[in-house]
């Protein structure tokens, strides 16, 4: 998990609903989904890899704002990742 950094899960969860209630969290199938996607570069096939851990695996996208970004995210083992594209310039 190159660029994915362990977040704090209930802080995560608020930053979710947050989201939701400013209409903010993108949708996986949307076309802006994809566009955002494709803008911050986000590798698909690491998410794939990650979830063999985690298979309750869940995604959520923070379109814009303070909180920005790509999580994945397990309910059984409360835990939280954040995409980080600038954590594999540091290897």
């Amino acid at each position: 998990m190159v660029n994915f950094k362990e977040i704090n899960y209930q802080e995560s969860l608020e930053r979710l609903k947050e989201a939701d209630a400013l209409g903010i969290r993108l949708r996986l199938g949307e076309f802006s989904t994809s566009q955002w996607l494709q803008k911050e570069n986000i590798n698909l096939d690491e998410v794939k890899e990650v979830s063999k851990a985690y298979p309750d695996l869940k995604i959520f996208i923070i379109g814009e704002g303070q909180f920005e970004g790509f999580y994945i995210y397990s309910q059984k083992q409360e835990t939280c990742f954040k995409f980080e594209p600038e954590l594999s310039l540091l290897k």
